[in-house]
């Protein structure tokens, strides 16, 4: 009888201490920064692919560098045989990021399918985030690694046409105010009706 109630004992300790470790690690994960990279169209540009960092983790992400499988290109613009553009030496990918808000974006106008796909000799490209969290139970910082796989290929004959809403709004209204304001303008030629006032007492002592 002791040996099984030591088992069961044993068990009943194992399975909380398991539980436990597990809840922490959700807690934890549900609490850390997760920076990944990704590639997106602009919506309001026809045709530019911008380059998207971003830190979709509840809390900050410090000291944050990145390091690629190929060189990432810049300014990458162009659609049809596009040169090869200069390898990314300036920005927060070049740079690094010293603290990364939760929910904060860093957007980049990376360019065009075809230029970047010259630049980065390929479909894809691997981009690892290396970055630090500070737990509010911790006395370190404790390392983090991502890696995010930015795909291009995806985007060939993708959608280019202007979606700019806003943009096309202003232009009209534009269009409008400019002919309202013609309207409005007096012609040099047009007869002016100009209006005469008459005094009620001298109609009344000249009649």
């Amino acid at each position: 009888m002791e040996l099984s109630a030591f088992i069961v004992s044993l068990v009943a300790v194992v399975i909380a201490t398991t539980s436990t470790l597990i809840s922490y690690l959700l807690f934890r994960d549900a609490k850390d920064p997760h920076v990944v990279v990704y590639a997106d169209p602009d919506l309001k540009r026809p045709s530019i692919i911008n380059l998207i960092i971003e830190n979709t983790g509840r809390s900050a992400a410090w000291n944050v560098s990145f390091q690629s499988t190929k060189p990432i290109p810049q300014r990458a613009f162009g659609i049809e045989k596009a040169p090869k553009p200069a390898q990314m030496n300036q920005g927060p990918i070049a740079n690094g990021i010293p603290c990364f808000g939760p929910g904060s974006k860093r957007v980049i106008t990376w360019g065009q399918f075809e230029g970047i796909r010259q630049g980065i000799d390929g479909d894809y490209l691997d981009i690892t985030a290396s970055y630090q969290s500070q737990p509010s139970l911790a006395f370190w910082k404790r390392t983090h690694q991502t890696v995010s796989r930015v795909d291009i290929q995806s985007f060939e004959n993708f959608d280019v046409s202007d979606r700019n809403w806003d943009k096309k709004i202003a232009e009209q209204l534009e269009v409008i105010a400019s002919e309202v304001k013609k309207l409005r303008a007096k012609p040099e030629n047009a007869l002016r009706v100009m209006p005469i006032e008459r005094q009620s007492h001298e109609l009344d002592e000249r009649t």
